[in-house]
């Protein structure tokens, strides 16, 4: 029943990153629970082949569990793991891999450790509602505030703190729905956008006075106007209030212009080890001509392009097309083109002579009719990365023409539940 106590032992950790526990062959799925820990456990809810609890009492520690450093860990849906250490989260993480693959005759490498744990996020999307501006708790609408956290840039949580004062000042509360923050890793360049209701924004040149005064490094002053019933965070039309529509970064000596709404790693160090894994991945070499699905603003592309012979990119978004061809002119790269067309669809346009394909699609993986074209296609190479192992797996399986022995994974989101992964397909003799 409801808030009753169960003692129990911590067998797994899901996916979700909940500890499992059994109690007379019923899982329980406890938050913040370690395997090998005990605990008096209280069910907060009921399903039909499950439970759900927290923990009352803990009675044998993990010597993994540490003392959470940050104040609203246990309701905050930012992060699953400040409750252990850095190492042990990637354990974890490697032993889920193998759960999810253990129907396939594949080795789970060691998780690629990120160089910094903290402050590595490189953008953020804030809600605002209820006069609160601060995330979602887990599993809720609910907005839980803070003063620091620590994923994201240092200097966020000072935006979002005058963000908070100004809605305030300026009684914008029935007018914002979410800050967006972004800032380049090597260039500092800031990039600020208010998702609204109305472009009516009250006194909004001394909103903007204020922050690009604070804050010098702000070279993009947005706002985003998002009249939507639904979880869709960004709308279609934006003003541009100051600077340009787009920030600066660099990376591998490689400069990028980013919109509002371009797709860009939310962790550097770790993008640039897992553009260095699909390159030994596919042994490019000067001879390779390499074809680059979900190529969104070219990130990938361009990182291939001065190892191989030509890159072509294909993208359904038509704006990170745009900045793609941007991107290769700035740095005078001749051998990369991108086009702006249907991947699922229209592989079939771009595939001719190519060597490799990548492939990194959104969460939802790869369609069925692609999987069928890119199975078929004969391409010797074709390396997958992937933000979400169950849907890599269901896609694997798709794939009949092809073999597989590694997984890669790469720790790009530290302290949550995701994980990104990168394979090699190669063709079966």
């Amino acid at each position: 029943m409801k808030k009753e106590i169960i003692n129990c032992k911590c067998i797994d950790i899901s996916l979700e990153g909940y500890g499992i526990a059994k109690h007379n062959d019923l899982v329980i799925f406890v938050k913040d629970f370690l395997i090998g820990e005990e605990a008096n456990v209280k069910i907060i809810k009921h399903a039909k082949n499950y439970d759900v609890g927290i923990i009352d009492e803990l009675l044998t520690k993990s010597i993994d569990r540490k003392e959470l450093d940050c104040p609203i860990a246990y309701k905050c849906g930012g992060c699953d793991y400040r409750h252990t250490n850095y190492e042990n989260t990637l354990r974890i993480k490697k032993h889920n891999l193998e759960n999810i693959f253990k129907d396939f005759n594949i080795k789970v490498n060691d998780v690629i450790p990120s160089e910094n744990p903290l402050y590595y996020r490189n953008k953020t999307q804030i809600p605002f509602k209820d006069n609160k501006l601060g995330f979602y708790r887990k599993h809720s609408n609910d907005i839980v505030e803070f003063d620091k956290c620590l994923i994201q840039k240092e200097i966020f949580n000072d935006i979002t703190k005058d963000i908070k004062e100004l809605i305030n000042k300026y009684n914008l509360n029935d007018k914002v729905r979410h800050l967006f923050i972004r800032q380049g890793n090597n260039t500092n360049e800031i990039m600020l956008a208010l998702i609204v209701n109305t472009f009516d924004i009250n006194n909004i040149e001394e909103i903007k006075d204020y922050l690009i005064n604070k804050y010098k490094d702000t070279k993009s002053f947005l706002l985003n106007l998002n009249k939507r019933n639904d979880n869709v965070i960004l709308g279609e039309d934006i003003k541009l209030i100051y600077g340009n529509e787009y920030i600066n970064d660099i990376y591998d000596d490689i400069k990028v212009r980013i919109s509002l709404k371009s797709f860009y790693q939310v962790n550097h160090p770790q993008m640039i080890k897992m553009y260095s894994k699909i390159k030994d991945l596919a042994n490019l070499n000067k001879d390779s001509k390499v074809l680059d699905l979900y190529s969104g603003i070219g990130t990938i592309s361009l990182f291939l392009a001065k190892h191989v012979d030509k890159v072509v990119g294909v993208e359904i978004v038509e704006d990170a097309v745009k900045d793609a061809k941007k991107n290769a002119e700035i740095n005078d790269i001749k051998n990369a083109e991108f086009y702006y067309d249907d991947a699922s669809k229209n592989m079939h346009k771009y595939i001719k002579d190519k060597d490799v394909v990548i492939v990194d699609p959104p969460r939802k993986g790869l369609s069925k009719e692609l999987i069928e074209e890119l199975d078929k296609s004969n391409i010797d190479k074709i390396v997958y990365v992937s933000c979400n192992p169950l849907t890599l797996h269901r896609d694997l399986k798709l794939f009949k023409n092809y073999t597989f022995d590694e997984i890669n994974p790469i720790d790009m989101f530290p302290y949550s539940k995701h994980v990104e992964a990168v394979i090699l397909l190669s063709l079966a003799n």
